[in-house]
């Protein structure tokens, strides 16, 4: 969870890239214990912060499954909803620890109503299109549709858009292609830079830490007639939209 924006998470990955086996049992057994200490029963996340020598820092608990809770579904195979609601319901889980294999590779992109360009600012409006990517390997979870909402009282996410590869070279591949399928029209969203930081030098080469953002400012916001390319675009869905539902009605 390396690249991200006013510390909040952009990209995810599972699993970490340049994270050894060993280094990764380490932190699975510290995150063990935290539990242990506090007797804590069911879905948890332990967040660490890990510095370029292989040192690592307990940073929070957070007693629920988290955003990016995909990737690992889809590395491992697992269903963490089904497996949290069993649990609290008083079930053993189905397998241990030493059952488990990280097979593949999977990135998590969160697709946001906001405007990087200034700063992340929330956007709100009508989504008068919305549209996805499907395949092999590429799960979409959305939270609204065509004809929705995007309101200032809650959390502007309009979707998370995951996807699988062999390996990470391929999961970057199939991440783009799905990033350029996405089709979003009515408000302002990062899909644009969500596109760029995928295409970008430093995450293609896996060179990941909290301050690649910023780092490579340049290389990943938007010059004004990108912008320019966006607005044309967003209003040519928009008015496709428009004459769709004329033509219904």
């Amino acid at each position: 969870c390396s690249v991200q924006r006013r510390h909040q998470k952009v990209l995810e990955e599972a699993p970490a890239p340049g994270l050894a086996s060993k280094k990764r049992s380490e932190m699975g057994a510290a995150a063990v214990a935290a539990a242990k200490a506090i007797d804590y029963t069911n879905a948890g996340t332990v967040e660490f912060i890990a510095e370029q020598d292989g040192r690592f820092y307990f940073m929070e608990m957070n007693t629920r499954l988290q955003v990016e809770h995909p990737v690992t579904e889809m590395v491992t195979g697992l269903d963490l909803v089904e497996l949290q609601i069993r649990v609290a319901a008083g079930e053993a889980l189905p397998f241990s620890q030493k059952d488990l294999r990280l097979e593949g590779h999977a990135i998590e992109a969160r697709i946001y109503a906001e405007d990087p360009e200034r700063d992340f600012l929330p956007a709100t409006g009508r989504l008068v299109h919305v549209g996805f990517p499907q395949g092999a390997d590429v799960r979409i979870d959305a939270g609204v549709e065509s004809g929705d909402e995007i309101t200032p009282w809650y959390d502007p996410m309009i979707a998370k858009l995951i996807v699988r590869g062999a390996d990470r070279d391929a999961a970057l591949v199939r991440l783009r292609q799905a990033l350029a399928a996405v089709e979003i029209a009515g408000v302002k969203t990062n899909v644009a830079f969500l596109r760029r930081v995928a295409a970008s030098r430093a995450f293609n080469r896996a060179e990941l830490d909290t301050g690649l953002i910023e780092r490579n400012r340049q290389e990943i916001f938007a010059s004004r007639d990108e912008i320019g390319a966006d607005v044309l675009a967003a209003a040519a869905f928009a008015e496709l939209a428009y004459e769709e539902r004329t033509a219904r009605e």
